[in-house]
């Protein structure tokens, strides 16, 4: 914990998520961190306590990971036009993405998807019992095509697994069969901004978007990118459908990808909705 003194407290008063949430973040950020310091590469379930929220998490080195990543880096965080913008969370995964974008708009209006049960059931935990209002949950993978497919995990892991996936090179050698839909027949309207943390299945979910003229339809998105070696065009081929369907991607290389590296998250944004109403 000694070593690791400065980065913590960093990341609990001078964070990007310390200046958005203030004191009481980072107090809830200081607790967490010493609990895990105490168990450092822990692996074991729990919960944790965050601006007023309680949040059940299957694998605790995970959950720092995410809190790192959502809360303290807010990674997710957009400027919406309305106080109840409109959220796709795609890749929902136990929820705290939903819970940042609730933290960031209580307003928010979110659909979130999660296909793997084990981890649906902690996601749903998690919204349901911190009463968050107006959040759908959808038990469902995103996809090219709509169907079943084999949902890989690694062998003998808990619920709620950061790398599970369409794609065995990316979720692992466990597989069971889930539901998969299309992105496009939830989208009935403005998108303030799309989440897609698919690993691997972006690729597939964009072509879709753009086939189906729903792309249109997304005022904002953030991509995690993943090498997939089945999609030779990779990450520059869907910059360009990005660009096509009239998103500007700032502050990210459209440079290839290797198969099985994690690539860039693209940060794409429409410079106007013409012919659309504002999200309400």
């Amino acid at each position: 914990m000694i070593r690791r003194l400065p980065r913590v407290l960093r990341n609990a008063f001078l964070s990007p998520g310390a200046r958005r949430f203030g004191p009481r973040f980072s107090f809830d950020y200081l607790r967490f961190a010493w609990q895990s310091a105490r168990r450092w590469g822990s692996i074991e379930p729990g919960t944790l306590r965050l601006l007023g929220r309680r949040i059940a998490y299957p694998n605790r080195s995970h959950a720092l990971f995410l809190v790192h990543e959502l809360f303290v880096e807010c990674a997710y965080a957009f400027d919406a036009p309305s106080p109840a913008p409109r959220v796709i969370d795609a890749g929902a995964n136990i929820g705290l993405a939903v819970l940042f974008f609730k933290a960031l708009y209580p307003e928010a209006r979110i659909t979130a998807y999660e296909p793997d049960a084990g981890t649906f059931a902690i996601l749903e935990r998690n919204v349901v019992g911190n009463g968050l209002a107006g959040v759908e949950l959808v038990n469902a993978a995103v996809g090219e095509r709509a169907g079943t497919a084999t949902f890989y995990t690694a062998a003998g892991g808990p619920a709620g697994g950061i790398g599970a996936s369409l794609d065995p090179a990316w979720g692992g050698v466990e597989g069971r069969a889930v539901r998969v839909v299309r992105l496009s027949e939830g989208l009935d309207g403005p998108v303030d901004l799309l989440k897609l943390d698919v690993e691997g299945a972006e690729y597939g979910v964009v072509r879709e978007l753009v086939a189906s003229g729903r792309l249109a339809l997304v005022r904002e998105a953030v991509i995690e990118c993943h090498g997939v070696a089945s999609e030779a065009g990779g990450v520059p081929a869907l910059v360009r459908e990005l660009a096509e369907a009239g998103l500007a991607v700032a502050e990210a290389s459209a440079a290839p990808v290797p198969p099985g590296a994690v690539g860039p998250v693209l940060r794409a944004r429409r410079a106007a909705m013409v012919g659309l109403e504002p999200a309400r």
